[in-house]
């Protein structure tokens, strides 16, 4: 391709690059958004990657634990930490072993896979629609600024970055399976088997997704010429995923074989039971509807789905496919799964955002819409970004930020009050004793207080202890208090919780 090649052709895509250069600046925005870590689950993963950069092979949350008295189950607390598969860890950890180990480089991939998540959906509708670029940029332009996701880069969202990183390569997987129904070569179909490895590697099964829609579409099209080099293609693609996720478990049943099972069993019960609070009916999905597509806009996509069964220019077997899986996901969340969180659901998200483009790019036939297509599209974009919940969230009133703000500057200063061999610190606020480890990597941090019996067992060893000042609800109590080598920080945290 020539220089005047290039030129013509980037011209050809003016919208599309436009809409991409301002979801990555988005995304980018928003990985500086907050310079603190956040609470559920972004502060675990931040340290649990910050520890693979040394030993990515054994994830760790706490890498050097004081004593034995602690419950290996308990995934916030503990020291070996499978609660979650490794490969957004990795992708966590690779960063900021390039670029060292700040809040900036650890979100740096989630604003990579955010934003090219942009590109993937813009060629699924495209191939979705049999080229219609208007509805393709529509579905771009809705997940460029999408305030969910904008808020998963964040780390605002609860699973922030595990969830976006597996809904990166669950549409990955939809967009090569996209590509392999237009030509159905033996390559796409080892990369669909890659990509959906790479989503359980990140989650769980359900980042088998891709499967259920290619598997139909076999089944419909058992009598055809084609099918015996499909379904051979398919068992290729599917040996592929196992080669990409099946390792690891061998090896942490292997190497962990009693936290791996817990884990496992885990994961299971989220079927069956609401863990930890997270509970809800039918409709906790389609109640959060608002958070998770923005402002009204999800109104369209039952609209977008009945223009999508009446449209029979669209790939049929795409079609199939991308209706049959989003459909699913949806009902096996809402009926089935007990466990209900927003960010659980969001990885088909942009699926259903095609749908509402579609619904969107019919009311523009209508003549008087048209006429005032670009106000549409900037009302659109309005609606998914939601600006004024973001002008909220970062005004100077919004205490409980300013004061997780003022907290994480003495984390990341301690250097300059305790010496530089301390090793063990205690009574900061619930669960920041992590933001303290990731600041500060070869110290043990406890947001509670050391029992006596782990209290007498260091007190052999002379171990150092120094603690923050009493406050808010966080008091010392007797036995620390009269330990010997106890050290007060003269700094009284702020107890705000986000």
């Amino acid at each position: 391709m020539n220089k005047n090649q290039l030129i013509t052709r980037l011209k050809k895509h003016k919208l599309l690059i436009s809409i991409f250069i301002a979801g990555l600046g988005l995304r980018m925005y928003a990985a500086l958004l907050d310079p603190f870590l956040h609470d559920w689950d972004e502060r675990f993963h931040a340290l649990v990657a910050r520890n693979m950069i040394y030993h990515p092979l054994i994830p760790m949350l706490r890498a050097h634990p004081i004593t034995n008295h602690f419950d290996p189950n308990l995934w916030c607390c503990n020291h070996i930490w499978l609660h979650k598969p490794p490969l957004f860890l990795w992708q966590m950890a690779l960063s900021m072993k390039l670029f060292g180990a700040s809040l900036f480089a650890m979100r740096l991939p989630s604003v990579i896979m955010g934003s090219i998540m942009i590109l993937l959906l813009y060629r699924i509708t495209l191939i979705f629609t049999n080229e219609n670029k208007r509805t393709a940029v529509i579905a771009a332009l809705l997940l460029a600024t999408s305030n969910f996701q904008l808020q998963m880069t964040s780390g605002i969202i609860g699973m922030d970055h595990n969830d976006l990183a597996f809904g990166f390569y669950v549409l990955a997987s939809i967009w090569v399976y996209a590509e392999y129904v237009q030509n159905q070569t033996l390559v796409s179909a080892i990369l669909i088997g890659i990509f959906a490895g790479c989503a359980v590697l990140n989650k769980w099964l359900v980042g088998l997704l891709v499967y259920l829609g290619w598997g139909i579409n076999l089944l419909l099209s058992l009598k055809q010429d084609s099918f015996r080099k499909e379904i051979k293609h398919f068992i290729i693609s599917c040996l592929a995923c196992l080669i990409i996720f099946i390792p690891w478990q061998i090896y942490i049943y292997h190497s962990f074989p009693d936290l791996a099972r817990f884990e496992s069993d885990f994961n299971w019960r989220h079927i069956t039971e609401a863990l930890e609070g997270h509970s809800g009916t039918w409709r906790y999905y389609l109640d959060h509807f608002t958070s998770i597509f923005g402002m009204h806009g999800y109104f369209l996509i039952p609209l977008g789905i009945v223009f999508l069964f009446n449209n029979i220019l669209f790939n049929q077997k795409l079609k199939g496919a991308v209706l049959i899986g989003s459909i699913f996901v949806f009902c096996f969340y809402s009926f089935i799964v007990k466990t209900k969180v927003d960010a659980h659901f969001f990885f088909v998200a942009p699926l259903f955002m095609i749908f509402i483009a579609v619904a969107i790019d019919k009311l523009l036939e209508l003549s008087f819409i048209n006429n005032y297509r670009l106000i549409l599209f900037s009302f659109i974009a309005y609606l998914s970004l939601n600006p004024l919940q973001m002008i909220q969230y970062i005004a100077p009133s919004n205490k409980v930020r300013n004061d997780r703000i003022f907290n994480t500057y003495i984390y990341q200063n301690l250097h300059k009050y305790i010496p530089a061999d301390t090793k063990v610190m205690i009574n900061m606020n619930a669960f920041e004793d992590i933001d303290v480890m990731f600041y500060n990597n070869e110290m043990t941090a406890y947001h509670f207080t050391l029992s006596e019996e782990d209290t007498e067992e260091i007190k052999l060893k002379k171990t150092p202890i120094y603690a923050f000042k009493p406050h808010g609800k966080y008091k010392l109590p007797e036995w620390i208090e009269c330990y010997p080598y106890l050290h007060i920080i003269n700094f009284e945290l702020r107890t705000s919780k986000l």
